[in-house]
């Protein structure tokens, strides 16, 4: 189990090589801040694609050392076109958003031509980490799922499941987030968690718990779950937080980074590789924890394949 985004950090600098990251459309400057830090640590070799005359000065600006490769492209789909060429040929471990629309980036990912999703549904899984807890927090999805479905939340559920495995987590515990603990009829979010339940009591492969409806405070504070008499093994230990929508996901991860000094990283989950997919206002530190996850990733993704 992550005490903290530093243990992350350990693991990727851990890994016997570095892996391949093609970054699309890469002339950007905290994405450089962010590769360079990667670089630094000997998690990735990236592949830099986009503008060569703004990327070169950047790299000169930033003192990027290799070794790195670029690729001149302007056009979005081509590039995008390129890094997933990569993907589909076995030369690339790991894709990143540079500074382009994240529509161009996903229409590649689930082109029928040359896309690499793989798994039913794309979605993205944050991991948080906060000064008062000792655990990190695995969130989904506050990024791409607008209002999913039940049948979409348990695709969500086992995305992040399968992103924890990988990681090393052998029975991460999930937790349905809604407002309440108890089942409520007007309230959907609670309703669509007692049928998610249901499903994988009827239907339960090993290797995860879950647990819903509750409240975030059943979920990570044992106190508050004694205080209410709550029975459950998820309650007060949850890994995983799957939240009803993207409104509720994206404000828990942006309140815990930036109101409760959490730290962050996040990737898309789905496709053959990791893709760090982070957000304009993310730091060139969020951006970089979220290289060294997808890098983490990728190793156990390796190693499930062996």
């Amino acid at each position: 189990m992550l005490s903290s985004i530093n243990d992350l950090i350990r693991m990727a600098d851990d890994l016997d090589n570095p892996k391949k990251m093609a970054v699309v459309f890469a002339h950007d400057e905290p994405v450089i801040d962010a590769v360079k830090q990667a670089t630094d640590h000997g998690v990735i070799h990236p592949v830099l694609i986009g503008d060569k005359e703004k990327i070169t000065a950047l790299i000169k600006t930033k003192d990027l050392k290799g070794p790195f490769d670029i690729i001149d492209e302007t056009d979005a789909t081509k590039a995008t076109r390129i890094a997933m060429d990569m993907v589909n040929d076995g030369d690339c471990d790991i894709v990143m958003k540079g500074l382009i629309d994240t529509h161009y980036l996903l229409k590649g990912v689930v082109s029928s031509g040359y896309g690499i999703k793989k798994s039913p549904l794309l979605s993205h899984v944050g991991i948080v980490s906060y000064p008062t807890l000792d655990r990190v927090l695995f969130a989904s999805d506050g990024a791409m799922n607008i209002e999913p479905d039940v049948w979409q939340k348990i695709r969500i559920i086992e995305n992040a499941v399968f992103l924890a495995k990988t990681l090393g987590y052998d029975n991460p515990k999930v937790g349905l987030v809604s407002s309440v603990e108890k089942v409520n009829p007007k309230i959907k979010s609670t309703v669509e968690a007692k049928e998610i339940v249901d499903h994988y009591n009827n239907d339960h492969e090993e290797g995860f718990m879950i647990d819903g409806p509750f409240a975030v405070d059943n979920l990570v504070s044992m106190e508050s779950k004694e205080h209410k008499g709550i029975t459950s093994d998820v309650a007060g230990v949850a890994d995983i937080l799957i939240f009803p929508n993207l409104d509720a996901g994206n404000i828990f991860y942006k309140t815990s980074v930036f109101l409760a000094n959490g730290e962050s990283a996040g990737i898309v989950v789905g496709a053959k590789v990791p893709i760090v997919l982070t957000s304009r206002a993310d730091s060139a530190k969020a951006k970089f924890n979220s290289i060294m996850l997808a890098a983490v990733m990728s190793d156990g993704l390796s190693d499930s394949d062996d």
